[in-house]
């Protein structure tokens, strides 16, 4: 008896690919399955009582942005936002050598990094504390925000003799000394000194 290869094949497509393709169609919805039911009238509409309104579609409402400028930009967010990015600026340099009268970028002393932390938002400040503190308006410890700048005197009055950059919850980031990196501490950190703010305008 003679087989025909011809024949297995086509068997062969018939029991395997064919059913593979079939189901694969009807997951996809691309093959409509003939039915008899499609020969039947189309459903009337169910009458609504009168007495039930159909609810109206309730429609999301529109997000507003907040703006970019203008009147709904308030001063208060301006200064938030500023006071933050330049709070960012400074974590940047988290872990950076204090040399003195170092200004950055791979190193610094304090007034150093606080005007650097400032100067990428395209403020400048003066390179000494005391020179800072007077380009400042000073402002309480009660009215803190982040980027406002801390002031220590530690050896009696006149000029202050450290700044730093305060970041919230009573913490400022700062340059302290030569023994030590850009870090976080208290706004308290140095024991015996006496501690003021002001605030970039």
């Amino acid at each position: 008896m003679s087989i025909d290869p011809l024949g297995r094949i086509r068997l062969v497509l018939a029991i395997t690919v064919v059913p593979v393709v079939a189901v694969a169609l009807l997951a996809l919805g691309l093959w409509v399955v003939p039915s008899s039911s499609s020969a039947l009238p189309a459903p009337t509409a169910v009458a609504v009582p009168s007495t039930l309104a159909p609810a109206p579609a309730s429609t999301p409402a529109a997000f507003e942005p907040i703006p970019e400028s203008g009147a709904q930009l308030t001063a208060a967010v301006w200064r938030m936002a500023i006071g933050q990015a330049v709070v960012d600026a400074g974590a940047a340099k988290l872990g950076a050598p204090y040399v003195y009268s170092a200004s950055g970028p791979y190193a610094f002393d304090c007034s150093g990094f606080t005007r650097w932390a400032w100067m990428q938002l395209g403020i400048e400040l003066p390179h000494n504390s005391g020179a800072q503190w007077a380009a400042v308006e000073h402002i309480s410890l009660d009215h803190l925000e982040p980027g406002d700048l801390i002031f220590d005197w530690g050896f009696g009055g006149g000029e202050p003799d450290h700044v730093g950059i305060y970041v919230g919850d009573g913490m400022m980031i700062h340059s302290p000394n030569s023994s030590s990196v850009v870090r976080y501490d208290s706004i308290n950190w140095w024991t015996g000194a006496s501690t003021a703010a002001g605030r970039v305008r």
